[in-house]
């Protein structure tokens, strides 16, 4: 529910703002994909990527993803640089392998596992265009800083029937387990956009340490695949 309800709110966000769209060319001619204002929503998708640090919290590939949903503003300054500002909710989850080098968050073996995330998170982006682009977005480079607030984290556990006691009749047994507290509430790092117009290619590197420093100390300096590549998708002309 609270998911839904951000994602409720980001969108009403979007629709005010390009609501006001027209009402602003009417009163100025600064606002516009490669004018002066621009605002605009996006989604995406991107998995996590190599490399892993450490044996002990190996994921499976393709499986354990992110997805992403929110709105930027963009200010020009110069024809070739622009400043902006965005604010995103994002969901990431990570399917960790099974086997005997497992170590996070702890050695016992399951049939499934995931921990995921759901976050609130800003960035601030340096935008640098190049090429022809008329009154479109064009093609660009984002550096962008980031900072998020992990608002739910969960690890969710299955178990076959042969491997739990399951009533008669019950294939598997799913225990999900919320607001770990073994995750940082927040983060930060650094992400690298290459744009296409309204599509881009994106890198998201977190900096900060997923587990929190008493969890690690008492259990191993393992940590979550920092890396992140994929596709943004911008929701405008």
């Amino acid at each position: 529910m609270k998911r839904l309800s951000i994602l409720f709110f980001i969108n009403f966000i979007s629709i005010y703002v390009f609501s006001q769209k027209d009402i602003t060319n009417k009163i100025d001619n600064n606002f516009g994909s490669n004018k002066k204002h621009f605002a605009y929503s996006y989604i995406g998708i991107g998995f996590m990527t190599p490399p892993t640090e450490d044996e002990g919290a190996n994921i499976i590939y393709g499986k354990s993803h992110t997805f992403t949903y929110g709105i930027k503003y963009k200010y020009k300054i110069a024809n070739v640089f622009s400043i902006g500002l965005g604010i995103n909710y994002n969901y990431q989850t990570w399917h960790l392998k099974q086997g005997e080098s497992k170590l996070i968050p702890d050695n016992i073996l399951y049939d499934k596992e995931k921990i995921s995330t759901n976050n609130i998170a800003s960035e601030v982006f340096f935008r640098f265009n190049f090429g022809k682009r008329d009154n479109s977005i064009g093609n660009y480079i984002d550096i962008a800083p980031y900072g998020e607030w992990v608002y739910k984290s969960e690890r969710e556990l299955t178990l076959s029937s042969a491997n739990s006691n399951l009533t008669i009749g019950e294939e598997y047994n799913v225990i999900t387990n919320v607001h770990l507290n073994y995750v940082n509430r927040y983060n930060y790092g650094l992400k690298l956009r290459f744009g296409l117009g309204r599509l881009s290619i994106f890198g998201k590197y977190r900096m900060s340490d997923f587990f929190t420093q008493d969890f690690k100390s008492s259990l191993s300096n393992t940590e979550l695949d920092r890396l992140v590549v994929g596709i943004e998708i911008g929701l405008h002309e």
